[in-house]
């Protein structure tokens, strides 16, 4: 009897056991394509609070990150075509993340209609932040993708978090990267940028038309044009497509009432409009906020950016390219461009970096200054300009601070009744957009000079740790798994059966042996 219960003790160990490991192979098979914690390692996204309007109740902030280029797992076969691996691979993201303040988590917001994935695109919050604009871009690394498309993306309580809408526009700027885009209460403006050749000299026809005295170097690809178009009118079409409570208030006249500049669309596309040129040479990788003085004016202000001299060859490390730090204001109603008035200490010249504007005073972070791939070329201070003051101070930071980057995600947030600097993802050096680009989170508060992390960089994983599993558990190397997974289990369920068969058991205070021997059996007290 006690054999019996000794025998079924040691099935049950061995079906345990064997449970046990059939939950592992199982897990192993079902690999699936490795994920990250929060948003794909990347560099030039954008990052913007947005407010998100209820009809019914008061709005809510939302942290919102969109596109630029990074990297992926991908699936790769190998050479035999036995086996499976997983490398990276570089992408253009079209996907949108919102970050939840107080959980630290982020959430992917997809309504299926997006833009198609690009990096260094602009962008545009208009309305108190309630939409937002975006405007070309590149879907590919060459300039010869440069997009011309224009999209409003409306935050919203749906579980999507919110929707794109393209809109069709008339006389339309030529297609490009690397320009700037601002709001006012009636416009939004558009600056500059980078684009193919065909296209440049298109877009050089026009502004020496305009004006005779701007020469084009033939071959420049360069941008030094300004352009705006009515932005009740984009948010008209863009609602009229959203076709909710919000669009049919603004198309009956009613919500915030009859803004200047604003009229019914009738089917016509919003058309832009060309303003004044740049008239202080051609730049790219600048940074274009909006600004507004003591007394009421309002500006684009523009800073940084770099120029290839001489039509050199790009991406070289003895390019010659020419990195500035002057800050230009374009006056949004005399539609004029003066270089700002600025006293003392001035930032070091840079492109590629990320501004925002914090209570009507405007912060850079960051950028490149060398195309070096060096550290010494990548940047992590923090400066102010006062526009009223007319002059930069350059913010120390208390404790721990993010690592120096260029084409970050930088924009505003406001956290606990005080604002914030916001900065996002970016690129490290030395490097490469698979080797060091990120996906980090940080907040600068003026108010003390320090930084928080509020979401740690996952680009540093390797794939084992990301799923959980070894990412090669496939073709051959899973049929090996299964086999000593096999082998382990029956080698421990015999040692199970064997120790159980020669192991003492108690019952009612005292041990037994059992032993067998020939056809009788000897029972013998242990006391």
């Amino acid at each position: 009897r006690f054999k019996e219960l000794i025998a079924a003790e040691s099935h049950l160990n061995m079906a345990i056991d064997l449970a046990v490991v059939i939950q592992v192979i199982t897990a192993l098979s079902v690999v699936s394509h490795p994920t990250l914690d929060g948003p794909p390692c990347r560099k030039s996204p954008e990052l913007r609070a947005l407010n998100e309007v209820s009809l019914s109740g008061p709005s809510s902030q939302m942290l919102v990150a969109f596109g630029g280029k990074g990297w992926k797992w991908e699936e790769k076969h190998t050479k035999r075509g036995k086996g499976k691996h997983y490398a990276k691979s570089v992408i253009m993201l079209g996907d949108m993340w919102s970050f939840n303040i107080s959980s630290r988590r982020w959430h992917e917001l997809d309504d299926g209609n997006g833009p198609s994935g690009r990096w260094k695109m602009a962008f545009a919050g208009v309305d108190n932040n309630s939409n937002m604009v975006m405007d070309g871009g590149c879907t590919e690394t060459s300039v010869s993708f440069s997009q011309d498309d224009l999209w409003v993306f409306t935050p919203s309580f749906h579980p999507a978090g919110g929707k794109w809408r393209k809109i069709e526009t008339s006389n339309t700027p030529v297609a490009r990267r690397g320009h700037v885009m601002v709001a006012n209460t009636t416009h939004l403006i558009m600056f500059g940028g980078k684009t193919r050749n065909k296209l440049a000299r298109r877009a050089w026809e026009l502004i020496v038309a305009k004006d005779p005295f701007l020469k084009y170097t033939p071959g420049d690809k360069c941008l030094v044009d300004t352009w705006a178009i009515s932005k009740a009118e984009v948010l008209e079409a863009a609602h009229h497509q959203l076709g909710d409570e919000t669009g049919k208030q603004l198309r009956r006249g009613k919500g915030k009432g009859k803004r200047k500049g604003e009229m019914n669309l009738k089917g016509a596309a919003p058309r832009w409009t060309q303003g004044r040129s740049f008239p202080a040479g051609c730049r790219w990788g600048a940074t274009g906020s909006f600004m507004t003085d003591s007394k009421g004016n309002d500006f684009l202000a523009m800073f940084g950016g770099r120029y290839l001299e001489d039509l050199d060859k790009e991406h070289q490390a003895n390019a010659s390219y020419h990195y500035y730090n002057d800050l230009w204001l374009y006056d949004l109603v005399t539609e004029k461009w003066f270089q700002a008035p600025a006293t003392g200490a001035k930032p070091p010249a840079r492109d590629h970096h990320g501004a925002a504007t914090l209570n009507g005073t405007l912060f850079i972070y960051g950028g490149r200054r060398s195309e070096k791939r060096e550290t010494s070329s990548v940047l992590a201070d923090i400066w102010s300009y006062d526009i009223d003051q007319g002059a930069w101070m350059a913010h120390t930071p208390i404790g721990e601070a993010p690592a120096a980057r260029f084409m970050p995600g930088v924009g505003s947030i406001k956290i606990d009744g005080e604002f914030h600097l916001a900065v996002f993802a970016g690129e490290t050096l030395p490097g490469s957009t698979k080797r060091t680009t990120l996906n980090d989170l940080w907040v600068f508060n003026p108010a003390n000079s320090s930084w928080s992390e509020l979401f740690a960089s996952t680009c540093s994983e390797p794939v084992y740790a990301i799923t959980g599993a070894a990412h090669a558990i496939d073709g051959h190397g899973f049929r090996f798994m299964v086999v000593v997974c096999l082998t382990v289990t029956l080698l421990l369920a015999g040692a199970i059966h064997a120790r159980s068969q020669g192991t003492s058991l108690q019952a009612h205070g005292r041990e037994v042996a059992v032993e067998d021997s020939g056809d009788s059996k000897h029972v013998y007290s242990m006391m």
